[in-house]
């Protein structure tokens, strides 16, 4: 379930047009579409990067595939990116215009709190923070911290949605009109 993924989409307008068109002109619509993908994976990539990841986990999960003729999904595949992106607890704040997808992830609980204190203890050693026992303790006082105040959203997902979308128009429209 935590997952967040967004298919790349917004050529509604142009579906007709498409599928009468020619083989050749499919081949370059479904060219523009992949450009899409790999421009809202970078896109993404670069402010997960912007905001100081420490291991890269979420920056590798950010990917894009296709899933047929003229149809691609972009996706984020680290478990706990809904949670970066929306942001927990009372600090939940959806990107404007993902709030009902968003729904699904609030309140959404996980079974790792070990893990997220082992996670915790690796990036505060790898830090320098605390050794030994004191990192230990360090490590509950943040998860517990997190757990009870949750984190701010640090959106970097669905941010690219109207940026990708509005490039992808003019070059779809571009390419219909024979330019």
């Amino acid at each position: 379930m935590n997952l967040i993924k967004a298919t790349v989409i917004g050529l509604d307008a142009f579906k007709a047009q498409i599928a009468s068109a020619s083989k050749e002109l499919q081949a370059d619509v479904d060219g523009e579409l992949q450009a899409a993908a790999m421009e809202f994976v970078a896109l993404a990539k670069r402010d997960v990067a912007s905001q100081g990841g420490d291991r890269g986990t979420l920056l590798r999960s950010i990917s894009y595939s296709k899933d047929g003729n003229l149809s691609y999904t972009v996706s984020a595949n680290a478990f706990y990116a809904p949670f970066i992106e929306f942001g927990t607890k009372s600090k939940f704040n959806p990107y404007p215009g993902t709030e009902e997808y968003a729904s699904q992830f609030k309140g959404a609980k996980q079974s790792g709190a070990l893990k997220l204190i082992d996670a915790i203890k690796g990036w505060v050693k790898r830090k320098g923070i605390a050794a030994g026992k004191e990192a230990d303790r360090v490590a509950f006082l943040i998860a517990r911290s997190i757990y009870r105040k949750g984190i701010s959203p640090k959106p970097f997902f669905f941010k690219q949605v109207p940026i990708v979308r509005n490039s992808l128009t003019q070059r779809i429209t571009a390419l219909l009109n024979g330019i």
